[in-house]
This record gives structure tokens, C-alpha cells and sequence, in this order.
């Protein structure tokens, strides 16, 4: 395989990844992700850095936002690494990074970059989505505290 193909088949890996947090089916990341190990260089609160910590942001977010999209925006690949723009919008129906059930549709964007190995993701760091999110729930909590 040259590296073009594997540079096409990583982002492959990443859009397969992202039907996995639009649909909640977590048995998708088995065949993405390493087996054993740590992955998650930035994981949850309340998860864990391996492909079940994974399994389990997931869980989260489809509790969080059972109608929540997420969409790549922008992605580029270079050797084995893969970093992407995305943006998330849905419906706060759950709790999520300590915030109560808004029932406010809400949007947040992070970067992520994923380094691959043998095809399967090794390591995956959000560089800044856990920021973006919790001022977009700040903000929304003020604006939640201003009506009442």
C-alpha cells in the first residue's frame, strides 16, 4: 500500500469513526481501534484512555445529545497522522460535563488528531473541543439563569 492509500484509508477510518458517534453503534470502533492500551490522550471525565473509554464517550454523548450530528468540516493527513475539524449540533436531552438537560439544540466544533498503526487508531487527542464545549454550556447556563 502506498502511503496515499494509506493516507486515504486513515480519513476512511475517521468517517467511519464519526458514523459511530451519529449512530451511538459502538461495536464500529472494534475494527477501528486498537485493541489493547491506551488511546485517549484527553479522555472524559468518568471514562477511561482505552477503546472502552471510547465506547464510553460515546454512550455519553448519545445520552447527552440523542439527536446530535457531528460533521468532519475540514481533515488533511500527513504519514500516519490524521487531524480533522468537526462540528456537533444537537439537542442537550442528558446531562454533559456536569451541566443538566438544557433542551436547548446547541453546536461546538473541536480538532481532533488521531495517529494510526497497521491501519487501527493508536492515540486520539481533541486539542480543543472540551473548551469550545464547556464555554458554549457556560454560556448557556448564564443565559438559562437570566430568564428564570
Amino acid at each position: 500500500m502506498t502511503q496515499a492509500e494509506r493516507q486515504q484509508a486513515n480519513e476512511a477510518a475517521i468517517r467511519k469513526m464519526t458514523e459511530a458517534f451519529n449512530s451511538g453503534n459502538t461495536k464500529i470502533v472494534d475494527g477501528l481501534v486498537k485493541r489493547r492500551g491506551n488511546i485517549e490522550k484527553t479522555p472524559l471525565p468518568g471514562t477511561t484512555k482505552d477503546r472502552l473509554g471510547l465506547k464510553l464517550k460515546i454512550q455519553h454523548l448519545r445520552s447527552a445529545f440523542p439527536d446530535g450530528r457531528f460533521t468532519i468540516e475540514e481533515m488533511t493527513s500527513e504519514g500516519d497522522k490524521v487531524t480533522f475539524r468537526w462540528r456537533m449540533e444537537g439537542t442537550q436531552k442528558g446531562a454533559w460535563l456536569g451541566v443538566a438537560a438544557t433542551n436547548q439544540k446547541t453546536s461546538f466544533t473541536g480538532t481532533d488528531v488521531v495517529t494510526f498503526q497497521d491501519g487501527l487508531m493508536v492515540e486520539h487527542e481533541s486539542l480543543d473541543a472540551k473548551g469550545g464545549m464547556l464555554e458554549v454550556f457556560a454560556a448557556q447556563s448564564v443565559e438559562q439563569d437570566e430568564e428564570e
